[in-house]
């Protein structure tokens, strides 16, 4: 039963989830800003993924000070993609927000974007724009590449998230929990967080808000593209021995299977549909590189 809040009696409304990995040196500072929002009805969920640096005492204090903190602890190191997922199904909240252990948001993030949500229906995820920041917190230069997906149809939100998100901000915006959880939701393969991206665009919205939100931090190891084929695959699959084949087939497929999951009407269906066999075709030329590769001729690039 919703109560005046807009959430659900005994939940509360927004669930953060902050999946972390050895994160002791920004951790506190992520922390702090966001348990210092101006709407301050949401729980704090923090997934460590077996951290073997000092982020277990960090998380265990601010737990021990602040009840709306739950901490879990991996008995081991379960990939990225997983454990960034252990949070979103913690997650109890009408709306949900991952964050990183080494970003910081500013005090009206989630008032401003709950809000938003909350105003219209159609929306399903809603960000700001973003700030990049140097290791000392200092500004960097203001992230132009942000986006709002604001068409009418699916297949219009799908084509222009594949073809056109890059840097992935929106992924630490303001969700339904609701639709966000009738997704696979993260992937555990390289840019798996933009192809959860289109699923979720199939589903609503992406509005963005004009005011810089959220001060992502430009560090060594920030970002997983900048490492080889194998470490991308240690990342999400730590046992890994081999980089993963087949990368750009497995995408393909996973559009496929994002909209055969989608509550769209068929004729919308069908041109979601269509969208992902376009994309496809267009990509033909490395797809058919990797098979050559997987069959034993010449090598995939990249």
């Amino acid at each position: 039963m919703p109560d005046a809040a807009g959430g659900v009696r005994g939940h509360p409304l927004v669930s953060v989830g902050v999946p972390v990995y050895n994160a002791e040196r920004f951790l506190a500072r992520a922390l702090d800003s966001l348990l210092g929002q101006t709407l301050s009805d949401f729980e704090l969920i923090i997934s460590d993924n077996a951290s073997a640096d000092g982020t277990a005492g960090i998380c265990e204090q601010y737990a021990r000070a602040d009840r709306r903190v739950r901490y879990v602890r991996q008995a081991r190191n379960i990939g990225a993609a997983r454990n960034w997922n252990v949070v979103a199904r913690e997650a109890r909240g009408v709306f949900f927000k991952w964050a990183s252990g080494n970003d910081t948001c500013a005090p009206t993030m989630l008032e401003q974007c709950v809000r938003a949500l909350q105003a219209d229906p159609g929306v399903v995820l809603c960000y700001g724009r973003t700030e990049l920041v140097d290791e000392r917190d200092q500004p960097i230069e203001r992230y132009a590449g942000d986006l709002a997906f604001e068409e009418e149809r699916a297949a219009e939100r799908f084509e222009r998230v594949c073809s056109e998100m890059a840097l992935n901000n929106a992924q630490c915006g303001v969700m339904r929990r609701d639709a966000l959880r009738r997704t696979a939701l993260d992937r555990p393969f390289a840019a798996g967080d933009v192809a959860l991206m289109a699923e979720l665009a199939l589903y609503g919205k992406f509005r963005l808000l004009p005011e810089v939100l959220l001060y992502r931090r430009q560090s060594p190891g920030a970002f997983s593209l900048l490492l080889s084929p194998l470490e991308r695959r240690r990342f999400h699959d730590p046992q890994a021995k081999a980089p993963m084949k087949l990368f750009r087939v497995r995408h393909h497929v996973d559009h496929l299977r994002s909209i055969a999951r989608a509550p769209l009407p068929a004729r919308e269906k069908l041109r979601v549909l269509g969208t992902a066999l376009r994309l496809a075709r267009w990509d033909r030329v490395h797809i058919w590189r990797e098979l050559r590769s997987l069959l034993g001729g010449a090598p995939a690039a990249g």
